[in-house]
């Protein structure tokens, strides 16, 4: 795999990456960074143009001082942004899934489902 390509603290945020914004405790969303987009919420607007070369986990600023995190998807943070309008299956109910199908690294999964993709997200990651 190209080491331009992890998942990295040491990567910068590229035009194109899938990326998760965090906004306080509770607000968090994906979003994928386009160069010529902006991003806007109640603490103000976000240029997408503002976080390109920026290293994950960097703090944004706005136009009216309010600020952002800009943080590197992760398993976790993918299942907690999902859009709940399914039963997903959360971190501590894949660890039992896991642990009662004996998964272990190596071993083959093949999964099948029409939801969100929250288990396979973790398992496969």
């Amino acid at each position: 795999m190209d080491s331009s390509m992890k998942i990295s603290f040491n990567r910068c945020i590229r035009d194109g990456d899938l990326i998760i914004v965090y906004e306080r405790h509770d607000t968090m969303k994906a979003v994928k960074v386009c160069e010529n987009l902006v991003l806007q919420n109640r603490v103000g607007v976000f240029k997408h143009s503002d976080w390109i070369r920026k290293p994950f986990g960097s703090i944004i600023f706005s136009n009216k001082g309010g600020y952002v995190y800009l943080l590197a998807l992760t398993p976790e943070l993918w299942t907690l942004v999902l859009s709940h309008r399914t039963q997903i299956l959360y971190i501590a109910d894949i660890s039992f899934v896991i642990l009662y199908l004996e998964v272990v690294p190596g071993c083959l999964v093949l999964e099948s489902e029409t939801s969100s993709g929250s288990n396979g997200t973790c398992v496969y990651l």
